[in-house]
């Protein structure tokens, strides 16, 4: 056999395959959320950010020209369940640094990742104010174990697992005018919340509505009479774990 031949017969049996030691260029990291959803402003936030291909990402971008980040360590894989899509989950994490000015326009900054196989598509970071804020208290599954609350206040929560139930606790007076708003799914949180205002009986007052300008449900609510009201937030799926986050925002409406 002559030997071009043998080469010729060798290529079709034994396809070609990258060079040793040069592996097939992976796509860019893909962000999807900060578990904390927001930063603080004037200062620097530590966050934990979730994706795809995190543990290629070398360096974060602030799409804010006063702004600036850096990567802390090295991004980790996170097994998930085989129910939780990696694309809307993630799969993978990273902490980051994050400094903002004082003044950020928006109240949002998008923030994306870099690595070798280029830069990945910026997701929207909250940005706190001067609203209070305060950690959900577990156990709150019920109206005799809800969580007070008081306007104007931010409730940093999740559903810790699968078909958690969140209630709050209010009181007003007829003719209050109060807004509840969720933040999560708009600032790529997985979770799905499902927003119900309950009057002391148990009757349902009000419910959250969304839009294609705010998939997060919101109430602005009138309340009826004096009393005590509760609010509930449950996940539309029955989703549950440490990655779906959300906050709920109480204030006073105009």
């Amino acid at each position: 056999m002559r030997l071009h031949t043998f080469i010729y017969l060798l290529a079709v049996v034994v396809p070609l395959s990258p060079a040793a030691g040069q592996p097939t260029k992976e796509g860019p990291p893909k962000p999807l959320y900060a578990i904390q959803l927001a930063a603080d402003a004037g200062k620097t936030t530590k966050l934990t950010i979730r994706g795809v291909r995190l543990d290629t990402a070398t360096e974060v971008r602030v799409g804010d020209p006063k702004s600036s980040g850096k990567v802390v360590g090295k991004g980790r894989k996170t097994p998930i369940s085989n129910q939780m899509n990696a694309d809307v989950v993630g799969d993978t994490e990273i902490d980051v640094e994050i400094t903002l000015p004082a003044d950020v326009p928006g109240g949002v900054v998008p923030l994306s990742l870099i690595g070798p196989g280029g830069e990945g598509r910026p997701f929207l970071l909250l940005v706190n104010d001067d609203t209070p804020r305060i950690p959900e208290k577990e156990p709150n599954d019920g109206f005799k174990q809800a969580m007070s609350l008081t306007a104007p206040v931010v409730v940093e929560a999740g559903f810790k697992q699968p078909q958690d139930v969140d209630v709050f606790r209010i009181e007003g007076k007829a003719g209050d005018k109060f807004r509840f708003e969720v933040q999560a799914k708009r600032y790529g949180s997985p979770a799905e919340p499902m927003l119900t205002l309950y009057d002391v009986a148990g009757r349902v007052v009000a419910t959250g509505e969304t839009s294609t300008n705010t998939p997060d449900p919101i109430i602005r609510i009138t309340l009826p009479k004096d009393g005590v009201y509760y609010v509930s937030v449950i996940e539309g799926f029955d989703q549950g774990g440490p990655m779906f986050v959300y906050r709920l925002v109480f204030r006073r409406d105009s």
